[in-house]
């Protein structure tokens, strides 16, 4: 670049970020455990359907 242009957007333009407001770990990692507990009760229902 022998004029040194620079056409992205970053340089012209402040990119503003939302600050986002996460749970804790510890509930995030709770409402997993309750997800894979459903979906393995679900799989052995399944498995049972199938026997």
């Amino acid at each position: 670049m022998a004029n040194n242009y620079d056409l992205s957007v970053n340089r012209y333009k402040e990119v503003k970020y939302k600050e986002v407001d996460y749970e804790e770990p510890e509930m995030i990692m709770a409402t997993i455990e309750g997800l894979e507990k459903a979906i393995l009760m679900n799989l052995a229902e399944l498995k049972e359907m199938l026997t």
